[in-house]
């Protein structure tokens, strides 16, 4: 069994092996979004399905003076946990052998491509779920619960989130995981970012005081799919992030915008960042009782994967409506 990069390909030929990798990582790296701006904390394999993520609590500042020849009280540590915990992820697609002896690199290349956008699609929206469920929410317009949103978010919801996350002590996102198969991190632009649908972009782009990534004065964009920024705050869109179907007035839907300072939120792989594992199994003649003729074989997909929010002061979400 041959591996490549932490993915097995089952006894798939090492050629066609290498040809599906790099076909894979092509599908799936532009779908990947929100994990480059996690703080990644893989679980050794054979150890447990539970990591714990532990901070100690900041010390409150000490306005008491001392008196003379007297020891204050000491101070102790105290401990915040966080649990994260993974489960296991799948699917697998059928083949024929009269598919595999016509069509061999041409039906595994879109097998490869579909496996490596669904695995992605999964893992972003597995994110995307833990993000959106946070407790910090701001309502637009004069909504009261998700159940009364009418309007769409303006300037005042996101100077709102901006300044309670400055006043949390929420640090800028400074950098993002490298799109190299290494646990490795690149610089980006600091700001706090703010993800959120594809449809937001025609309303975000009407804010007084929205800049476009083009007129940027200086940096780059953080994301490939950033479009722009006001103030503090830089707007990464994608279609993968879904809004809540019909939960607004009237039936509409509710499309959350989640803003982030650094070390929000954390992601848990099994085995490191490339943890999904992907095999092919070709029809072969009498390879098994189940199969003596070598008819079928197949394509599948499998990741252990968990996420979770490690400060519920860093993430704020303004949950508003298209009109």
């Amino acid at each position: 069994m041959a591996q490549y990069s932490g993915m097995t390909y089952g006894d798939i030929s090492a050629r066609v092996g290498l040809f599906a990798v790099a076909n894979m990582l092509e599908h799936a790296e532009p779908i990947l979004v929100l994990e480059k701006y996690a703080e990644v904390k893989p679980i050794p394999k054979n150890k447990s399905q539970t990591l714990v993520f532990r901070r100690p609590v900041p010390f409150q500042p000490s306005t008491v003076a001392l008196t003379e020849g007297v020891t204050p009280v000491p101070q102790m540590v105290e401990y915040e946990d966080v649990t994260a915990t993974i489960a296991q992820y799948g699917q697998w697609m059928p083949f024929t052998d009269v598919i595999q002896d016509t069509h061999e690199d041409e039906q595994l290349k879109n097998l490869t491509m579909l496996s490596g956008e669904q695995a992605a699609s999964t893992k972003e929206l597995l994110i995307w779920n833990v993000l959106r469920a946070g407790s910090n929410v701001v309502y637009s317009g004069t909504a009261n619960s998700r159940a009364t949103v009418t309007a769409p978010l303006d300037e005042n919801d996101l100077a709102y989130v901006q300044s309670q996350l400055k006043l949390a002590h929420g640090k800028p996102i400074t950098k993002k995981l490298s799109a190299s198969t290494n646990i490795s991190t690149e610089p980006v632009a600091p700001a706090y970012l703010a993800f959120g649908s594809t449809a937001l972009e025609p309303i975000l782009r009407q804010l007084d005081g929205f800049v476009v990534r083009e007129k940027y004065a200086s940096g780059s964009p953080v994301s490939d799919y950033e479009i722009g920024k006001w103030q503090d705050i830089r707007f990464i869109l994608t279609p993968q992030l879904i809004p809540f179907a019909g939960a607004g007035a009237s039936g509409k839907d509710v499309y959350p915008l989640v803003v982030i300072a650094q070390h929000a939120f954390a992601v848990t792989p099994l085995k490191g960042r490339d943890s999904v594992q992907i095999g092919v199994k070709n029809p072969t003649m009498a390879g098994d009782s189940t199969d003596p003729l070598g008819q079928r074989g197949y394509v599948a997909w499998k990741m252990w994967f968990g996420v979770c929010r490690l400060n519920e002061a860093w993430i704020y979400r303004i949950e508003s409506t298209l009109a």
